[in-house]
């Protein structure tokens, strides 16, 4: 039974629904009639899903009534290209499904509420909340609830719309930063009822045995025979771990690592990948480079994602394998999220990043206590191959800070010439290291002041870092200790020995 029938367990016009009733007509709505909700009703049910459990009383959620009709359209915008990008990573049946659904109702519906988490809420004290912080976003999960109860009593239909950049709304609404996304919320007159949900009702994933959740402690291992099975796994797909290579040096892969690379069907890399490191891959196991390297000619990132998803859903043990350390500038969250929407099961192995590399070959503490306060990353190109606009120059500036510059070949002269501007020492000390860590690691030992010229005279191949900082004084390159102190003295970097 998929539509309302007159003799469905269904309250008569005037009958107060019972609690039962209510949650199992509690359904997803996206379609929705177009006709007007009255703003008395509106604030009514706001003020009854107010009224929400939340821990430590701290009520941390934030509605926004957005009546705007270009903020509607801007969001509308982010929705379509946010679907479009969740798409990619289907394909066959699965992919034609994905496309027939309805996964909102942002054209009709005619009430639409933002919903967000204020993680800096002082309100309880942070009862609760010392060990378990997330408990917070529980809170408003709890709020959004009730809101969709008292939305169904009162006959009127929610939908939970989830398919948007949480980021690009925050910024189009113009909330504080310490407000978390939740959902985006629709709310109106249903225009068709239904005693099963849309995505059970066109095939996209039934409903399970309420015995496969629900486990007793102590009678036998929970999470193994009782538990429903993963929809990966339902579907026979494999799984996807991204696994960071290190800087070259296969030997500073760990074992993690290495156990990963031995046991996969399916290695997508990168060119800055080191080939010894792909000697370690498991023979016989299909080898893609997916040629990710800046200012060149590279695989977009949608493409590589919805790669990724594939392989995964033929079922292979695909491992995606990046330079350094994935989850420091290398695009993991938007790889992360592509196989968590496709339902694919992903886990991280962390590497040795390059700046950890290029410091233990030198031999310098990038945090040393009587020169550093601060070690902070960053990187010297955005999504367009250009300056960041939103690097804090004050922190850059600061003598008390280690900086360690990513991927900074193309902008370093600009780098350098704002940070100068606000307040760095050009004497700072500043080591660049391209290839770190491999046989054909070059470092170049100069000062804030002139390191970009320095590089740009070099011209060096691969991958480079630019460490700049108070604790770099006394560093000397590997095996050139003698032309390292030679060109620190001749930049004012070290003082000459009397």
């Amino acid at each position: 039974m998929t539509s309302r029938k007159p003799d469905d367990d269904i309250p008569a016009a005037g009958e107060r629904a019972s609690l039962e009733q209510l949650v199992r007509w509690r359904r997803d709505v996206r379609r929705f009639k177009r006709d007007p909700v009255p703003e008395a009703l509106v604030e009514e049910l706001l003020r009854l899903a107010d009224l929400a459990p939340s821990v430590g009383n701290s009520q941390p959620w934030r509605i926004v009534n957005v009546g705007d009709a270009d903020l509607r359209a801007k969001l509308a915008r982010n929705f379509e290209a946010a679907r479009t990008r969740a798409g990619e990573g289907y394909s066959g049946d699965r992919a034609d499904l994905y496309g027939r659904l309805k996964l909102a109702g942002l054209d009709a519906a005619p009430v639409h509420l933002a919903i967000f988490c204020d993680h800096g809420v002082l309100q309880g004290h942070g009862l609760g909340r010392h060990t378990m912080p997330e408990t917070l976003d529980h809170s408003c999960a709890c709020m959004v609830t009730v809101l969709w109860l008292a939305a169904r009593e009162a006959g009127l239909g929610l939908g939970w719309v989830s398919i948007v950049d949480p980021s690009e709304v925050a910024k189009m609404l113009g909330v504080p930063p310490d407000w978390k996304f939740v959902g985006y919320l629709l709310l109106g007159w249903p225009e068709e009822e239904h005693l099963d949900p849309e995505l059970e009702r066109h095939g996209w994933q039934p409903r399970t045995a309420f015995e496969t959740r629900y486990f007793t402690a102590g009678v036998s291992p929970l999470g193994r025979e009782a538990k429903s099975p993963r929809p990966a796994e339902e579907n026979g797909a494999g799984k996807v771990t991204l696994v960071g290579a290190g800087p070259g040096d296969p030997e500073l892969l760990t074992l993690k690592a290495l156990y990963a690379l031995q046991s996969a069907d399916a290695v997508l890399f990168d060119d800055l990948v080191a080939k010894p490191i792909l000697d370690l891959i498991r023979p016989g196991a299909r080898l893609i480079d997916v040629g990710k390297r800046g200012y060149r000619k590279s695989c977009k990132q949608p493409d590589i994602n919805a790669q990724m998803v594939a392989l995964a859903r033929e079922g292979l043990n695909v491992v995606r394998l990046k330079s350094g350390d994935p989850l420091i500038f290398g695009r993991a969250g938007e790889e992360i999220e592509a196989c968590e929407d496709a339902g694919i099961a992903i886990s991280v192995v962390p590497g040795v990043t390059s700046a950890q590399g290029a410091a233990a070959n030198l031999k310098v503490s990038l945090t040393n206590r009587d020169h550093a306060r601060r070690l902070q990353f960053i990187t010297a190109h955005d999504r367009h191959g250009t300056l960041p606009k939103d690097i804090d120059w004050s922190a850059v500036a600061d003598s008390a800070a280690t900086t360690v510059v990513y991927m900074p070949k193309r902008t370093l002269s600009e780098l350098t010439q704002i940070a100068l501007v606000h307040g760095l020492d050009p004497k700072t000390p500043a080591i660049a290291v391209a290839n770190a860590t491999r046989p054909d690691e070059r470092v170049f030992i100069s000062t804030i002041g002139a390191i970009a010229a320095v590089l740009d005279a070099a011209h060096p191949e691969g991958p480079v870092l630019v460490m700049i900082g108070e604790a770099l004084r006394y560093a000397t390159a590997r095996d050139a200790a003698k032309q390292g102190r030679d060109i620190a003295v001749a930049h004012g970097v070290l003082p000459e020995k009397s």
